[in-house]
């Protein structure tokens, strides 16, 4: 698959190459976890993806160590490439202690795939040999039998096929909604990250606003592991069915164990102290 970058940038993602649209017989090749993490950016383009989540699929879901190092020196190969291949715009944007976003500001164009001249090739008949009548001859169409044992065996099919419908309807309507987050900002020395499916509703933009001036006015604080977390929980209903509530907590990573840990915005005491 080759992607487009600002009608300028080409990234062919199958052999990992970046190159100039008009001339692409000198790519620049980049290493497989180079590849992957660009990849990854771009199916997130305009959303922070932590870093946790770049060292799972970019390196530990491949057997390979994974580090700050790593992704830094990743990160800017990637910006000095892509710089001197004469792509002006800022790209990848560090969100700090949090991850990385590709800029929703640059376009992206897909290239479509070149056709298979195979598959367009005419099938050419040998014409050399006459034809016997026996090949003239157009073949009738066996006649299903409707045997009690064939019909049993359909109906048993289609009651399997049933079955495995409405499974999957009714795991599908039951399925845990994905939480995926989102940067919102800065509030106090902390950035500010919201369970993405509180922002669709009909008044995302005076929601977001809100929000955040609540955020603000909290000023919480934070250390470089730490971040605000916004979500919207069904744990408890609230008293009117039309209201909805919202927990503000802060979060850290334990990179030691991949886990994240929040509590409310007051740290509890450390035991023994």
């Amino acid at each position: 698959m080759k992607f487009l970058f600002n009608k300028h940038v080409i990234f062919d993602s199958d052999t990992g190459s970046l190159a100039v649209h008009d001339e692409q017989d000198d790519p620049v090749q980049i290493s497989n976890p180079t590849k992957r993490l660009l990849l990854l950016l771009l199916n997130h383009q305009g959303e922070v993806v932590n870093r946790e989540v770049i060292f799972k699929k970019v390196w530990d879901d491949f057997g390979m160590v994974s580090s700050n190092n790593n992704l830094n020196h990743c990160i800017s190969k990637l910006r000095r490439i892509l710089r001197i291949l004469g792509l002006e715009d800022e790209v990848i944007t560090t969100v700090p202690k949090i991850g990385f976003m590709f800029q929703e500001e640059i376009q992206i164009e897909a290239l479509p795939e070149p056709p298979d001249v195979m598959q367009d090739e005419p099938r050419i008949r040998d014409t050399s040999a006459p034809e016997s009548p026996a090949s003239l001859k157009t073949e009738q169409p066996a006649t299903p039998s409707l045997r009690p044992a064939n019909v049993m065996n359909w109906l048993s099919m289609v009651i399997a096929m049933t079955t495995l419908i409405a499974s999957a309807w009714f795991w599908y309507n039951n399925r845990p909604l994905d939480r995926k987050e989102v940067f919102m900002g800065k509030a106090g020395t902390c950035s500010v990250m919201v369970s993405e499916q509180l922002l669709h509703n009909g008044d995302a933009v005076n929601f977001k606003s809100g929000l955040m001036r609540y955020a603000q006015d909290l000023n919480p604080q934070c250390n470089s592991d730490q971040y605000l977390l916004v979500i919207k929980s069904r744990s408890y209903k609230t008293w009117s069915q039309e209201l909805s509530r919202l927990y503000f907590m802060r979060c850290a990573n334990l990179r030691e164990s991949k886990a994240e840990v929040c509590w409310s915005l007051t740290e509890p005491p450390h035991s023994g102290t």
